[in-house]
């Protein structure tokens, strides 16, 4: 009886072993013709109107002076900015319109 279990173990984990074995990928050693890239699924962003830019300051001192002091946005870079509103658009619980408004503001007044 343990022999018919030994037998069938051994028979599974082979079988196992066979199902799991990579193929092998084809692999492309020259190319003549390239293939076209994705078109951009993102919208293309025009110049943030100063309409646009206002309400991104009305949203930017009413929605985040409530968790802490406002900076202004000419303390810091347009690259540094990017950084810190990927951090805190989400905790401020805003639309994504908002979002673009409140980052018009800052990149436009931030510091050159």
């Amino acid at each position: 009886m343990k022999m018919k279990k030994y037998i069938l173990s051994a028979v599974l984990a082979s079988s196992l072993l066979l199902a799991c074995h990579k193929k092998a990928v084809p692999v492309i050693s020259s190319r003549t013709e390239f293939p076209t890239p994705p078109k951009s699924t993102q919208p293309v962003i025009s110049p943030a109107t100063p309409e646009f830019i206002a309400a991104g300051k009305t949203i930017y001192e009413g929605k985040c002076n409530r968790c802490h002091d406002l900076k202004a946005p000419v303390e810091f870079t347009a690259g540094r900015w990017d950084g810190i509103l990927k951090s805190m658009i989400p905790k401020a619980n805003i639309t994504d319109d908002q979002a673009k408004q409140v980052t018009a503001y800052v990149m436009a007044n931030a510091k050159k």
